[in-house]
Order: structure tokens, then C-alpha cells, then sequence
């Protein structure tokens, strides 16, 4: 079958999609194709080597890293929660699958090189089990376009101004940036605006269905976000308020609602007993959650929040206005929604409302290092549906002024998030730190400490720059061809969403189907259970843990599983720094992988401790003197 073939087969196959999946695929394709393909954050390293862990070891330990936290049998665990882990485990599996295959820890252009702090003895990047976990939030990114469009066809009798809603938040809100990393925020965003749509039922029929699948939804979020708790609350709340509208001239009014209650309350309810069981795993206790750090503690200190609701609202480095714009069409025409969607309006707003107080309550309430407001996602998300009214103007064309206004902001949107994208965001944070303007929140007000200045300037000065496209074209395999893969089906998807915009309003009222919004929910929670079966804590004495995680290092490297020996060495040194065994062992590995001077760094670090470790000695002496090449590689 030629190109021209497979093509025509996937156009076709396109074409009998609904909308929503049409979207998920085409959002997600593209969020993965301008996505960095790599990264160097902590907080998504902690949350790939936790799925890893459970993978390699069925232990949730982690290499020492900044943010993690001390605890049983002396290791350390991530801080966040389980939720993205274990949603991710089939994904990282897939990923270390292929650097096994692949036998590197480099790898190739989709994957580009380690990237990091050099005294560190583990650097990410490099590994496609890095960039296979990834393609988590480019789903995630793609399913709250397609959720979006679905909730817009609940409420406005008008699809084509639900699918413009939804394709103006997957290219101009942070549903765009978010989805090319690794963090928690989206799929919290995703499980609340799911569990808006399953409430909103409108068939009594459905009701018992919508509830567990609604319920399961917000279980979901508060395992990704555990500040997710009190949008789940309202939204729960919401849920019982439009079952009793249809259910309350029914004779069995009051056991149909005890029932729904039940059911709705079984997702939240294994949320909060599956993170007390991750807490009994890290921390030898279900009501310890890690943040024991004064920053990281929530106060009730009024001046502290009127501070944080203006940031988040009018500030030039976290307004919400500004790194979402079409949120701006909510505020012109919120009074619209109301008068419509009464009950839909009041939950939505109380939702994001309970969120941001939330947030605003945390002393790190900005974010520290991050572009734009990362933590109201979620906000962003459960408001963007009132934004219908002015795309049911501009699609319908009601309104020249109405029409330029909404394609005003969704550009704006769209350019604010091409620069999030382009760039190293963590890159720029640390000039931010080093400058001295990320301390106590106060960069928040300063507009030339704005991400967006930051990153502008990299961009336009051709630094820094993230998307590993630009790696596949520059040196073309493996990776090029994935590229032209992707650029493929956002192509077709483009073309057969422009398509549907073009179609009769009634043809894309009739796609819908409650498939999609339960695929999703299932592909969320399966993984989610099976992870916690997998899952045992680490009951050994540190120094039989790492006598066995170095012997284990050893076989995964004769067997030429380089990341998984990778992980068992770094793990040895986060008990033991000093073990000069490991270190030696990681630079053979770097030296293999072809990263000379991370080989070096290490041996040096060696030789430091015991300046008679031969092998060291001869491979430093071997690669300063060739700094190429492998043949006189002393192992162990």
C-alpha cells in the first residue's frame, strides 16, 4: 500500500468519526507534534519515575530529585498525587519497551539529548519512556476538545458554534501549552468537564449510568489534583440538583435519587481511599500527603488571597484573560448564559470559583516556575462553555462586530500560546530565579517579569527552542517519519472539521454519542486500579534495598536494558551518595550512550572518593585522550 493509499484509507476512515473523536485525534496529533518531545521539570520527572518505578520494581520509589520527599525505607517519593502515574503506566511501558529495543539512552530526534542539572546522576531526556508518557497529556489535550464540543451541543441548539467553542480552547486558552508536557493540570481540567457533561443528563433512563461514570470522573481529578476536591463538590451537587429536575414528578422520586447518590459517590470516595493507600505506600501513613513544607502549606490569610484573585485575573504573568483570551467573551456576555442555562452557569461559576479560592489559599499560590496560571486550568476549562453565546454570533454571522471580536481573541490566544510552546519554559524560569523576581509572588505584578516577555525574547532571538519537530528535520529518521505521520492526520482532521463547520446543523447535532465520554473514563480508571494492585511498599533495610538495586543494575546492563539500569544506580546513590560502585557503573553507561562529558563528571566523582579506582581511572584517561569510540571500555 503507497502513501497515496494509506491516505485516502485514513480519510475515509476519518469521515466516519463523529466530530468528538474527529477532534481528539487531530488536537492530540498536533499537541504531540510541537510538543518538546523531551523535558526537564520536577514536577513531571516525579511523575514519569513513579509510573516507572511501579513498572520496573513494583515499588513507587524514586531517584532523590528537588521536591521529593523523604520516606519509608529511606527513599524518596513523589510529592504529587497518583493520579497521572498510574493513568500513564501503559504508556511508559510502550516507552521503555522501545529503549530496550532501541538499547540507548539516547533516543534519536524524538527524543533529543539529557537534559538537566550536570551534578545530578540521573539527567532526563533522551528517553523514549520519557517521550512516550508525553503522549499522555496530547490525548488528554485532544479528550477536553472533544468533551468541550459535547458539552457545547448539551446546551446551545447550535453544534457549530459548540465546535468553534471547542477548537478556540484547544488553540487560544493553556489547554494548548499544558498539553505538550507532562503535568497534572490537564487531566484534572479533562475529569471535571467530563463529569459536567455526564451530570447534565438529560434522560432519567440514563441517570444511573451518568452518575457512576460522573462519580468515577471526579474520583479521577482528585487522584491528579487533590485541590480538585472542592470543584468536585459543587459539580456533585450539581449533578443531584438536575436529577431531582427529572426525576421529582416520578413515585419513586426518592429512591432513584438515594441510589444516584450512592453511585455518584463511589468514584470520589475510591479517590480518597486510593490516596490514602499511596500515602500508607510513600509514607508509612494514610494521612500523611508529603507537603510538609511551610510553602507548601494552605493559610487563611485574607490579604494573601485578594492578592492571588487579582493575579489570577488582571495580572500580566497570570491573568487568566491573557493566557486564555476567549475568556474575555464569558465576561461580555455572561449575562446571556445565565438568562439560558441558569443551573448550568451557577455550577460552572461556584466550580471555578471553589477552585480559585482553593488555589489562592496556597502560599505558592503563583505557581513558581511555570507559564501563565498552570493551576487554574481547570477554572479555564469548566468557564470556557459560557463563552457559547458569542460563538453562536460569529458563527451565524448575527454580528460583524460580534464575529471580529471572538476571532480578535482567539488569535490573540493562539499567539500567546505558539510562544509557550516554542521554548524551554523551565530554561527561562531559571534566568527568572537566578534574577531574583520568582520569590514570594511579587514577579506576579511586574510586567517585564511576565513568561510571555521571557520567552518572546528567546524566540525571537532563536534560543532555547523546544519542539522536537525542529530535531526530526534537522537530522532526519526514526522520528522524521513519525512527524510526517502526525502532520498527516491533523491535516485530514483539519480538513474534515472544516467540513463540519461547512455541514448542516443537524448533521452534527445527530454525531453525538455517549461512547467517547466513557472510553475515556475507562481508559483513565483501568490503568488507575491496576496500578494500585501493582503496587508494594519498600519494607527493606536501605542497605539490602540498594545491595539488591545495584545487583539488579548490573543484570539490566549486561542484558543491555540501559534505562532500567540507569534507574537501580541513581536509586543506589539516593541512599547511598558516596557508593562509588554505582557512579562508576552510571558513567560506563553514559560512556555507552555516547555522553562523554557526563561519562567524565562521573569518573571524576569516583576518583574523588577513591583515587586508586582503576577502571575509572583508565576509561577518564581513555576519552580525554580520544573523547570517541569504545574499544578500551573497562567494565566492572
Amino acid at each position: 500500500m503507497n502513501a497515496v493509499e494509506a491516505k485516502t484509507r485514513l480519510y475515509r476512515m476519518l469521515r466516519r468519526w463523529p466530530p468528538q473523536a474527529v477532534l481528539l485525534v487531530t488536537f492530540a496529533s498536533f499537541y504531540f507534534a510541537i510538543g518538546p518531545g523531551n523535558y526537564f521539570a520536577v514536577d513531571e520527572a516525579m511523575e514519569q519515575e513513579t509510573a516507572q518505578a511501579l513498572i520496573l520494581r513494583r515499588t513507587i520509589d524514586i531517584p532523590v530529585m528537588p521536591d521529593a520527599r523523604f520516606g519509608r525505607g529511606q527513599t524518596f517519593y513523589t510529592v504529587k498525587g497518583p493520579g497521572l502515574p498510574l493513568v500513564s503506566l501503559p504508556f511508559v511501558y510502550l516507552g521503555l519497551k522501545l529503549d530496550d529495543a532501541i538499547g540507548s539512552m539516547n533516543g534519536g530526534q524524538l527524543a533529543g539529548p539529557p537534559i538537566g542539572v550536570a551534578e545530578h546522576p540521573l539527567r532526563w531526556g533522551g528517553r523514549l519512556a520519557i517521550s512516550a508518557s508525553l503522549i499522555v497529556n496530547a490525548l488528554v489535550g485532544g479528550a477536553i476538545v472533544a468533551v468541550l464540543f459535547m458539552v457545547g451541543t448539551q446546551l446551545s441548539p447550535k453544534p457549530r458554534a459548540a465546535l468553534l467553542m471547542a477548537i478556540a480552547a484547544g488553540l487560544a486558552t493553556l489547554v494548548m501549552s499544558e498539553a505538550t508536557h507532562f503535568y497534572q493540570h490537564a487531566l484534572d481540567a479533562l475529569m471535571v468537564i467530563l463529569a459536567f457533561w455526564f451530570f447534565s443528563v438529560k434522560d432519567p433512563g440514563e441517570l444511573s449510568s451518568s452518575a457512576i461514570f460522573g462519580g468515577l470522573s471526579l474520583g479521577v481529578a482528585i487522584l491528579a489534583r487533590p485541590d480538585a476536591v472542592p470543584a468536585a463538590v459543587v459539580l456533585w451537587l450539581y449533578g443531584a440538583a438536575v436529577a431531582w429536575k427529572l426525576v421529582r414528578t416520578l413515585d419513586d422520586r426518592w429512591s432513584r435519587m438515594i441510589r444516584r447518590a450512592g453511585l455518584a459517590t463511589v468514584g470520589p470516595l475510591g479517590a480518597v481511599a486510593g490516596s490514602m493507600y499511596f500515602n500508607y505506600l510513600r509514607f508509612g501513613s494514610v494521612i500523611q500527603f508529603g507537603y510538609t513544607e511551610d510553602r507548601a502549606r494552605f493559610v487563611l490569610d485574607a490579604g494573601q488571597i485578594a492578592k492571588a484573585i487579582g493575579g489570577y485575573l488582571v495580572s500580566p504573568a497570570l491573568s487568566i484573560f491573557v493566557f486564555a483570551p476567549p475568556l474575555i467573551l464569558a465576561l461580555a456576555l455572561g449575562r446571556r448564559a445565565y438568562r439560558r442555562w441558569p443551573l448550568e452557569t451557577v455550577a460552572l461559576l461556584s466550580a471555578a470559583t471553589a477552585h480559585l479560592l482553593m488555589i489562592a489559599s496556597n502560599k505558592t499560590w503563583g505557581g513558581d516556575l511555570s507559564y501563565g496560571p498552570r493551576y487554574m486550568l481547570e477554572a479555564i476549562v469548566l468557564l470556557m462553555p459560557l463563552t457559547l453565546p458569542a460563538f453562536e454570533m460569529a458563527a451565524d454571522f448575527a454580528s460583524r462586530r460580534a464575529a471580529i471580536a471572538v476571532a480578535a481573541v482567539v488569535f490573540l490566544g493562539f499567539v500567546v500560546q505558539l510562544i509557550g510552546v516554542a521554548v524551554y519554559v523551565t530554561v527561562n524560569e531559571w534566568d527568572r530565579t537566578a534574577a531574583g523576581i520568582v520569590a514570594n509572588n511579587t514577579w506576579v505584578f511586574v510586567p517585564s517579569a511576565s513568561p510571555i516577555v521571557y520567552d518572546l525574547r528567546e524566540l525571537v532571538a532563536g534560543r532555547n527552542l523546544s519542539p522536537w519537530a525542529i530535531r526530526a528535520l534537522s537530522i532526519p529518521d526514526a522520528a522524521l517519519f513519525l512527524l510526517i505521520i502526525l502532520v498527516v492526520i491533523v491535516w485530514l482532521g483539519s480538513r474534515r472539521i472544516f467540513q463540519y463547520l461547512r455541514a448542516p446543523e443537524a448533521q452534527l447535532a445527530n454525531r453525538s454519542s455517549r461512547a467517547l465520554p466513557i472510553a475515556i473514563v475507562s481508559a483513565a480508571v483501568l490503568p488507575i486500579l491496576l496500578g494500585f494492585a501493582m503496587a508494594r511498599p519498600v519494607i527493606e533495610a536501605p542497605g539490602i534495598h540498594a545491595y539488591k538495586l545495584l545487583n539488579a543494575g548490573l543484570a539490566e546492563q549486561r542484558a543491555g536494558h540501559a534505562v532500567a539500569a540507569e534507574e537501580s544506580y541513581a536509586l543506589v546513590l539516593s541512599l547511598f551518595p558516596s557508593n562509588e560502585f554505582a557512579r562508576y557503573d552510571l558513567g560506563v553507561l553514559n560512556q555507552e550512550a555516547g555522553r562523554t562529558n557526563e561519562a567524565m563528571a562521573l569518573y571524576a566523582g569516583v576518583l574523588r572518593q577513591d583515587p586508586n579506582f582503576t577502571p575509572a581511572k583508565q576509561n577518564m584517561e581513555y576519552l580525554m585522550q580520544t573523547r570517541s569510540g569504545f574499544t578500551n571500555l573497562h567494565r566492572r
